[in-house]
């Protein structure tokens, strides 16, 4: 009740008064659960791509998964996204029961599958190498994201990752920095966060203070504890516009795995604003990927989301991952500079998350530039002379 409450102060308006227009609601009946019909035979839209890659990883994290795909084209319109975006595995999950899976798409998909799962191995191995390293010069590492995601899936390969994301407390940074430079470190991406303010994550102590050790054969892995891993999860993902469906599958994970004392007032904890983006990440696991939201304090919210949200994270979905160049590295070239600048154009999601905006249903455009001459200002900062 009292997250509800904090979520009317914030928007100004009883659950009635803002409840969306019929064309802005989303409903797992037409997301994901229902076909997407093909009304031409020309390429799909980046919008109606994405929607088939919710339908595909639609509760696919269970261990007996739907599979609401029905044709071998619309799988295969959607398989290099599903790679691209390391949901292929997942994707393969889906469709290992399914009259899909000796399709050639499916194929591909499996063989990823394979792929990530060897990974997984080698992951946990590299990770029992470094954090005894890590210790070893003084320093607590907390693993986020990665492994410590994983380790909820069904199986582990299903939730792929490159690297290792450990936060460290500010007087154990120097100390990683030098365990980072150790023969047994050498070949393993580590990235090393001080704290956890890059995660909208500001008090850092009790944070630490509430990390848990778990088990990894015999080795014990620091991580945040489930309230939360759970917070941290939702933030990243809107901090990076929604633009992977693994990130938004790694909370409807989280939520369907929580044990009963899971502890919502810790969860929800922050400011009103904070509170609601975590409210709206969640109701994007629930409307898009079908996570069950029963028990969720903010149901309300969650049932009613900014009727800008859902689709730029489609369109995203829809669209390869791709790593853009550095704008800084076209300072000299005016002309490949302006044909880059596309690519660095925010998402409604990302904007309002530079500019620590309100999900409310005002126009995103002011957000959009607000981010952009935030990013601007930081690239000139890095000029030359600039300091």
């Amino acid at each position: 009740m009292r997250h509800n409450q904090m979520l009317h102060e914030l928007h100004g308006s009883t659950a009635s008064d803002r409840r969306l227009p019929r064309r802005a609601k989303i409903s797992l009946a037409t997301t994901a659960s229902a076909p997407l019909r093909r009304h031409s035979r020309g390429p799909r839209s980046r919008a109606s791509c994405g929607r088939l890659v919710a339908q595909l990883l639609a509760r696919a994290w269970r261990a007996s998964p739907p599979s609401p795909l029905a044709a071998a084209e619309d799988l295969a319109e959607i398989a290099v996204l599903l790679m691209k975006s390391g949901a292929s595995a997942l994707a393969w999950h889906a469709l290992r029961e399914s009259p899909l899976r000796n399709c050639p798409a499916a194929t591909q998909l499996h063989q990823a599958y394979r792929l990530h799962s060897l990974q997984a191995a080698i992951g946990e191995r590299s990770l029992k190498q470094v954090i005894p390293v890590l210790r070893s010069f003084g320093a607590g590492p907390v693993l986020v994201k990665g492994w410590a995601t994983a380790r909820f899936y069904p199986e582990p390969g299903l939730r792929p990752y490159c690297d290792l994301d450990v936060c460290v407390s500010d007087d154990h940074y120097a100390a990683a920095r030098a365990a980072l430079k150790a023969v047994e470190t050498v070949g393993t991406i580590i990235d090393l966060h001080l704290g956890f303010g890059k995660f909208y994550e500001r008090d850092t102590d009790r944070i630490f203070d509430r990390t848990q050790l778990v088990k990894l054969g015999d080795l014990d892995v620091r991580v945040l504890c489930p309230e939360d891993d759970l917070r941290f999860l939702c933030l990243h993902l809107l901090r990076h516009g929604a633009i992977r469906p693994l990130w938004l599958a790694d909370i409807a994970v989280l939520l369907e795995t929580r044990s009963d004392d899971f502890d919502w007032d810790r969860c929800l904890s922050g400011s009103a604003r904070q509170v609601d983006w975590v409210a709206c990440a969640i109701g994007l696991a629930h409307h898009l990927l079908g996570a069950d939201v029963q028990g969720v304090p903010v149901e309300r919210r969650v049932q009613h989301l900014p009727r800008w949200l859902v689709a730029p994270t489609l369109k995203a979905w829809g669209t390869p991952a791709e790593s853009p160049r550095q704008v800084v590295t076209y300072l000299r070239h005016p002309i490949g500079l302006l044909k880059e600048l596309r690519h660095h154009w925010p998402n409604p999601i990302e904007a309002t998350m530079t500019v620590h905006g309100p999900f409310n249903e005002l126009p995103r455009l002011p957000f959009q530039l607000g981010h952009v001459l935030s990013r601007t200002a930081s690239l000139l900062s890095q000029l030359p002379g600039a300091r």
